[in-house]
């Protein structure tokens, strides 16, 4: 199976993102890699819930909405289906998910990560490291059993701890399988995806071998067994983070000896 789609996609709209991040960018590099589908999911926070975090000041709705009439005359002209959504964020705070269900409807899609420990977790439940460990599966839990994941496509990057300052391996390596097969059965009874995001893995220039006996490996191969979908996600934040996209997704069908049944409708 060859992927062909990319639903994890930062433009320019993302204050961490660049300014080759574009939507005629990806749309030369979707065409270059063959790929018919991609999602555009810039970092988000609804203004109508109190408490956003100083990043998400000013990335609302109106400001990521701006894109959309892009996307919209792209999309009449080009082969490839390009769809409006975001990257979310969980709200430990209200322990839910920063968005209404009001704004929740005019997204295509909705990404969510349980990981971005760098911006929602207090800084001393770094060490000892089952501290952030539970402050994942915490907002795990919480996403999953939001009054709004009727809205969610899929979980981010799921404990792949963002920024973390050590071996992110070392947080999933010490969750039992037990404690993955009871959040990835509820994630797959609630319809909602998985996301195999390849950036970690591009970041380092993992080797196959590597990614073979990397610690996302065991997780990923324990969502499938629960049943969960997949979408793949290259996170890219600028045009030089899709230069592994195929090698990389190939490596993930590969190892988890993925087939087009195994995707989230979506990614059809």
């Amino acid at each position: 199976m060859k992927v062909t789609h990319d639903f994890h996609i930062h433009t320019d709209l993302s204050i961490c993102a660049n300014e080759t991040a574009t939507l005629d960018n990806y749309i030369g590099i979707a065409k270059k890699l063959g790929l018919k589908k991609i999602g555009i999911s810039n970092h988000f926070w609804d203004s109508k819930i109190p408490g956003v975090n100083e990043f998400y000041d000013i990335q609302d709705y109106d400001h990521v909405a701006q894109i959309r009439p892009e996307i919209d005359k792209a999309n009449a002209k080009e082969d490839i289906k390009i769809y409006f959504g975001c990257e979310c964020e969980y709200d430990p705070v209200h322990r839910d998910v920063a968005v209404t269900e009001e704004t929740a409807e005019k997204f295509e899609y909705i990404l969510i990560p349980n990981s971005h420990t760098h911006l929602t977790m207090p800084r001393e439940y770094y060490e000892p490291y089952q501290k952030h460990i539970d402050f994942m599966i915490q907002g795990y839990e919480d996403i999953i059993n939001s009054k709004v994941s009727k809205y969610i496509t899929a979980v981010a990057h799921p404990f792949c701890a963002i920024c973390c300052p050590y071996d992110r391996e070392i947080l999933i390596n010490m969750i039992p399988d037990d404690t993955f097969k009871r959040l990835f059965d509820q994630t797959a009874n609630k319809g909602i995806a998985f996301e195999l995001n390849v950036d970690y893995m591009a970041k380092y220039k993992k080797s196959y071998e590597e990614i073979a006996e990397a610690a996302h490996i065991r997780m990923f191969r324990l969502a499938k067994e629960m049943g969960c979908k997949f979408i793949f996600g290259s996170d890219a934040h600028s045009t030089t983070e899709h230069e592994s996209y195929e090698q990389l997704t190939q490596a993930f069908v590969e190892l988890l000896g993925l087939k087009e049944t195994d995707l989230a409708d979506i990614a059809k």
